[in-house]
C-alpha cells in the first residue's frame, strides 16, 4: 500500500512539537526563534534609517516595507513595516546597535519584542499589588441615579458596600466606584454632589475589603477625598486633562492612574466619531499622555492605559480597537478594556442593556486571548468563570 503523507497547519508551535519530530535538543535555541513571526510598524523614520532597515532585514532573510520614494530620496521620512521571525529581529537589533546613532532604535525594537508578562504588578499609594493571572477583574460600582446599566441600584451606602463585598467574593480584584455617570448624554454634576455620593461608600468599603479601590472621577477634589477615604487608583476618563489640578494628585499621593482616550464630553462625544486611522490616533494620544505623566513625576509602575471603548467611537471604531487591542501593549503599560454591556454590543446584537451579557462575555474572551491586563465589568461572577475556563484551555496549548 502506498504511504500517505499527512499535513496539518499548526495554530501554535513550540519546542514540544520540534522535539516530537526528533530534532537534536541542542538545536532548539536556533529553531525556536524561527517559529515566532512578528510584524512591527515604525513611524516617522528618517530616510537613511529606512534604507538601512530595508537592506539589513533583506540581508537577514526578513523584509521591510518602506515608502516607494525612499530609494529616490524624494521624501524625508517614511513609515516602515518590519516583518520576520525572532531570529531576523535579533540580527537586526545586533546590527543597529553597531550603527552610530541607532542604539535607541535598537532598544525600542527590543522592548516591543519582549513577550508581555502573564501577571500584573502595580504600585498604588506606596503599596505593591501583584496578580498572577491576567486579566485582573475590576468590578463596577456606580453610585449614580442615571448610569446606563445599574443607575440607582447602589445609591444607599449600605447596599453599595454589600454589593462590593459580593463582587469581591465572586472574584473582583479591584472595585471601581463612580459618582457621576459618563454614559453618552449624561448630565454633569458638581463636585460637592459627587463627593457626597462616593466618599461615604468608599469609607465603608475600605473597612470591609482588602483589594484596591478605584475612584472614577475627573475632579481633583473628589480624587483627593477618595484617596483619604481609602481609594488608591484614579480612573480618569479625561486622562488627567479635565481638571488642571488632577495631575498633582497621583504625583503627591502615589495613587495609580488610568489614562483613557475620549473625545468631547458625555453630552457631545458621540457626535464626532470619525477617525482617519483610529488605531494610530489613539495609540499616539495614549503615548503622549503616558510620556507627559512620567515627565511630570508619575511612577511608571502606577500607570494604566485605556483606549476608551464607546467614548467618541462608532461601532466599527470600537470593533477595530478591540480586534487590535494587543497593539497597545507596545506602549509598555498595562491595558484596561471597559466594554461591559455598552451600546455597541446592544446595537450589534439588537438587545437591551439587560440582554448584553453574552456579547460582553465574547469581548472579554477576546481580551483574555490577546493579553489585556484588566477588564472592567458589571457581572464579576460571569467574568471570573469565563477567565477560569479560558485559562484552562490556554494552559493546555
Amino acid at each position: 500500500m502506498r504511504e500517505k503523507i499527512k499535513a496539518r497547519l499548526l495554530t501554535q508551535a513550540d519546542e514540544k512539537i520540534l522535539l516530537s519530530c526528533g530534532v537534536d535538543p541542542a538545536s532548539l535555541k536556533y529553531l525556536k526563534p524561527k517559529l515566532q513571526h512578528r510584524v512591527i510598524l515604525l513611524q516617522g523614520v528618517k530616510l537613511y534609517v529606512a534604507n538601512i532597515l530595508k537592506q539589513t532585514m533583506l540581508s537577514l532573510g526578513g523584509d521591510a516595507a518602506v515608502h516607494r520614494d525612499v530609494i529616490s530620496g524624494k521624501i524625508v521620512h517614511s513609515d516602515c513595516v518590519l516583518t520576520g521571525d525572532l531570529r531576523h529581529f535579533r540580527g537586526l537589533i545586533e546590527k543597529l546597535t553597531l550603527q552610530p546613532g541607532l542604539t535607541d532604535l535598537a532598544e525600542l525594537i527590543k522592548k516591543i519584542l519582549i513577550e508581555a508578562p502573564s501577571s500584573l504588578e502595580l504600585s498604588l499609594c506606596s503599596n505593591t499589588y501583584r496578580w498572577d493571572k491576567i486579566p485582573v477583574i475590576m468590578g463596577i460600582l456606580n453610585i449614580t441615579d442615571d448610569s446606563f446599566s445599574d443607575g440607582g441600584k447602589w445609591i444607599d451606602p449600605d447596599h453599595a458596600c454589600d454589593h462590593a463585598q459580593q463582587m469581591m467574593e465572586e472574584g473582583a480584584q479591584i472595585i471601581d466606584i463612580g459618582g457621576e455617570s459618563s454614559r453618552p448624554g449624561a448630565r454633569a454634576i458638581d463636585t460637592a454632589e459627587e463627593i457626597s455620593r462616593v466618599i461615604p461608600v468608599i469609607k465603608k468599603i475600605a473597612t470591609r475589603i482588602d483589594i484596591p479601590i478605584s475612584i472614577d472621577t475627573t475632579k481633583a477634589e473628589v480624587a483627593r477625598n477618595a484617596i483619604d477615604a481609602g481609594a488608591c487608583l484614579l480612573n480618569d476618563i479625561s486622562a488627567l486633562r479635565h481638571d488642571p489640578d488632577m495631575l498633582r494628585v497621583p504625583v503627591e499621593t502615589g495613587a495609580g492612574v488610568i489614562l483613557m482616550h475620549k473625545r468631547g464630553t458625555p453630552r457631545t462625544m458621540q457626535k464626532n466619531t470619525h477617525y482617519n486611522d483610529i488605531m494610530t490616533e489613539i495609540y499616539n494620544f495614549l503615548d503622549e499622555r503616558v510620556n507627559t505623566a512620567i515627565e511630570l513625576g508619575l511612577n511608571p509602575s502606577s500607570i494604566i492605559i485605556d483606549p476608551g471603548i464607546g467614548f467618541g467611537k462608532d461601532i466599527n471604531g470600537n470593533l477595530k480597537l478591540i480586534s487590535h487591542i494587543a497593539e497597545f501593549k507596545s506602549l509598555g503599560m498595562p491595558v484596561l478594556l471597559g466594554h461591559s454591556k455598552k451600546a455597541f454590543i446592544g446595537e450589534i446584537l439588537d438587545q437591551s442593556v439587560d440582554q448584553r451579557e453574552e456579547g460582553t462575555d465574547a469581548v472579554t474572551s477576546w481580551s483574555i486571548l490577546h493579553g489585556v491586563d484588566i477588564v472592567r465589568v458589571h457581572n464579576v461572577g460571569r467574568t471570573q468563570r469565563t477567565k477560569k475556563m479560558l485559562h484552562a484551555i490556554m494552559e493546555n496549548v
